[in-house]
């Protein structure tokens, strides 16, 4: 290509050069045209690996929809079975308060019995003080569930205890405490 422009400035002729620079023009062209042939091959290539690359990023993302949709449900399900969970715990709470409430209920607690006062079993104590309290319950059987020392024992003889008694019959425990 050099001499090209060398024979062009020595000759001066405009045949020479027309018939150079058209034969350089068409060797040019020629490399343009396989250079541009290989580029296509190249970006058609790369065409081929991007729809592929893009293909398989869809297959992707529809995998993870289909799994965020189930995770979604299952969450939603989760929720409204807490709630209903959450639900039967207040119940179950108030229905425990209830039975604590019922229980506590039922307890006669006896105040200031000296302990000299309780010659035998607290048992025994506690029947023959409803009876002598009640005289509606003299000839009955009074069902006590149980029956023990509130607080801590007394640290003298003389000293005052507080008896808490539960109560097995509603009916009798009203007996008592109306005579009270």
């Amino acid at each position: 290509m050099a001499g090209l422009g060398a024979t062009e400035e020595a000759a001066g002729l405009e045949g020479e050069a027309a018939l150079v620079t058209q034969d350089f023009l068409e060797q040019l062209f020629t490399v343009i045209r396989e250079d541009l042939a290989t580029l296509k091959q190249e970006i058609a290539f790369e065409v081929k690996e991007l729809k592929r690359d893009i293909g398989e990023l869809g297959q992707r993302v529809d995998s993870i929809e289909q799994t965020h949709n189930t995770h979604e449900k299952e969450l939603d399900n989760h929720g409204c079975k807490l709630l209903l969970l959450q639900h039967k715990n207040l119940e179950l709470q108030y229905h425990m308060e209830d039975l604590d409430t019922r229980s506590r209920r039922s307890n006669i607690c006896s105040k200031g019995v000296p302990m000299q006062a309780i010659s035998g079993s607290l048992v025994e104590f506690a029947v023959h003080l409803f009876r002598h309290v009640a005289p509606a319950l003299k000839g009955q059987d009074i069902l006590l569930d149980c029956i023990h020392r509130a607080g801590h024992l007394a640290r003298s003889p003389g000293q005052a205890q507080d008896n808490l008694m539960c109560q097995y019959c509603y009916k009798q425990k009203e007996a008592i405490l109306s005579a009270v």
